[in-house]
């Protein structure tokens, strides 16, 4: 690494950075400073390389136990559509609805204990990306404060917490808790003929859509907002800095080009820290969002299979288990679409030209 790039890390405290990543997580490798110092450089495949290295490596440490779901899924879907048909040889319906109660509730139990299994995924990868994105952002800020000024890293920085509060009070203890209770009643709602529950459970899994979409716009809204204001307060005082740096005689014209070097400068290491920053939130969050909708795949498919042989209630209870899967896949891929969106507009529109 050059002295140029040392003195870089040193002033930013990258290496402090990189020691709280790794007590934060102690099952990964972050290669911060070579990530960093090959995109500085210009290298941006070889910084996104090693994120692609360390997805791959927790892929496969997660392939065995998502082999083993499938297995027990399929076994189970089997066993159910063989019960199902076995019991309808008694004439006596009480023998067949309680063969059918005992499937339904054995069927149950599986898909509840798929779907805690899932949960807990989501709630893990979304505290994960909270907890980085805390340990993160005050570097990443003060970065832009130094490329850009002081009103627009505040005024950024506010709308970071405005986020992380919405999804520590709106994802987390609302979102995950409405989907909870949407699997829940789905499986419930499987114990009738009737479906008694169908237009409460439709209606909870709209308002949750509504509550994912409506964080993603209010948030994306302030960020384009803040991002209209603030960068030109700090664009018109840089630039009239800069004039009056040129207006200094003998000396005017070397000063302008010395303070035109030094903002690109700022830019460029803004910029190389942001997309440090994105490349590891993917890395962090990868893993998890795939493992949940690689179970909520299963569950999908598992109901078609199901929808062939079996009875109507434990096809359908399956599949609402996979929506349930595919909620929680939105809820966490929600959750690090809305830091990446907000930093990437950070990003841009703090680049002051260049």
């Amino acid at each position: 690494m050059s002295v140029d790039i040392t003195h870089i890390w040193n002033e930013y405290d990258l290496g402090g950075l990189e020691q709280k990543l790794s007590s934060l997580f102690p099952d990964k490798q972050f290669h911060l400073e070579d990530m960093f110092s090959k995109i500085l450089s210009g290298d941006i495949m070889g910084g996104i390389s090693y994120g692609i290295q360390s997805f791959f490596s927790d892929i496969a440490a997660e392939f065995h136990s998502i082999r083993e779901i499938f297995v027990w899924i399929m076994l189970l879907g089997i066993a159910a559509a063989l019960i199902a048909h076995f019991i309808e040889i008694f004439d006596n319906h009480q023998i067949a609805d309680i063969g059918f109660y005992f499937t339904y509730l054995l069927m149950s139990v599986i898909l509840m204990k798929c779907f805690a299994s899932s949960l807990v995924v989501a709630v893990g990868a979304i505290q994960n990306i909270v907890d980085f994105t805390q340990i993160f952002i005050p570097v990443y800020f003060l970065s832009v404060g130094v490329a850009t000024g002081a009103v627009t890293a505040v005024a950024s920085y506010q709308i970071v917490i405005l986020l992380i509060y919405v999804i520590e009070n709106v994802l987390l203890t609302m979102v995950l808790p409405l989907i909870n209770s949407y699997v829940l009643l789905a499986l419930i709602n499987g114990i009738w003929i009737e479906e008694r529950l169908t237009l409460l459970v439709e209606g909870m899994e709209k308002v949750i859509r509504f509550l994912l979409k409506a964080s993603l716009g209010v948030i994306t809204g302030l960020s384009l907002l803040q991002s209209m204001i603030t960068p030109a307060i700090d664009s018109v005082k840089a630039t009239t800095l800069q004039k009056a740096v040129a207006a200094i005689p003998g000396i005017g014209d070397a000063a302008d080009g010395i303070v035109e070097v030094v903002l690109g400068s700022a830019v460029v290491i803004k910029n190389s820290i942001g997309l440090v920053m994105l490349i590891l939130l993917l890395v962090i969050a990868a893993v998890p969002l795939l493992k949940i909708l690689v179970m909520a795949f299963l569950l999908k498919a598992a109901a078609a299979f199901l929808g062939v042989v079996s009875d109507k209630r434990i096809t359908m209870c399956t599949d609402k288990v996979g929506c349930g899967g595919q909620l929680l896949f939105k809820t966490a891929g929600t959750s690090l679409l809305l830091f990446m969106i907000t930093v990437s507009i950070a990003a841009y529109t703090t680049n002051r030209g260049f």
